[in-house]
């Protein structure tokens, strides 16, 4: 399933009551639950018992599971609580009529913006060891691209430049409309200094 090696599959029904009753969860954690999740699945476990890859980095497998949604609304805050709840890295690909979007958990959940057909979804493993695979599991959600040498360096940069967007919009207003020399030019040369960083981060 997913492109994934048929020797890591699994289909393993995990009950969602499991989750929402014996977890200590807010009333709007358990509603994402019962409204927002048809079925949870593991639907492969990825380790060197079942790849031949050996433990890394302190991960020692990584499993994929399957989420089918009631709608195309994903319940984030579910998503956080399953996470929470299993001890191992883990691949979450959300489902909804026939359509499908990937999820990891890596300094907060992350959810890919892309949303495809399920039957074309493709899941690489790439790298020697699990740590190399899991950081080519969080390119591929995160950055749509296996190829990401180094997942955190780009996060922090995909940061900085949804921060610097903000910060040019906000310091080309401010020069606008002040109407004192001095400091319409002060604030001219730090909206420009902010402007430079940013094409420089995008490669403008």
């Amino acid at each position: 399933m997913y492109g994934l090696p048929s020797t890591v599959a699994l289909n393993q029904l995990l009950p969602k009551t499991a989750f929402y009753q014996r977890l200590s969860l807010a009333a709007s954690v358990k509603d994402e639950f019962v409204h927002g999740i048809e079925e949870l699945r593991v639907i492969a476990s990825v380790k060197e018992a079942t790849c031949g890859i050996p433990a890394s980095g302190g991960v020692e497998e990584i499993s994929v599971l399957r989420i089918a949604l009631k709608t195309n609304e994903l319940p984030r805050k579910a998503l956080d609580a399953i996470a929470s709840a299993v001890p191992r890295k883990m691949l979450m690909a959300c489902c909804h009529e026939g359509r499908a979007c990937l999820a990891v958990v890596r300094d907060g959940l992350r959810v890919s913006e892309r949303w495809i057909a399920e039957e074309q979804m493709n899941i690489e493993l790439r790298g020697a060891l699990l740590a190399e695979v899991w950081d080519g599991l969080c390119a591929q959600v995160l950055f749509d691209d296996v190829e990401v040498e180094d997942v955190d360096a780009r996060m922090a940069q995909e940061e900085r430049i949804a921060e610097l967007e903000a910060e040019v919009i906000k310091l080309k207003r401010k020069y606008a409309k002040e109407v004192q020399p001095v400091k319409r030019n002060a604030a001219f040369r730090t909206y420009k200094q902010a402007l430079a960083e940013l094409r420089a981060l995008k490669g403008e």
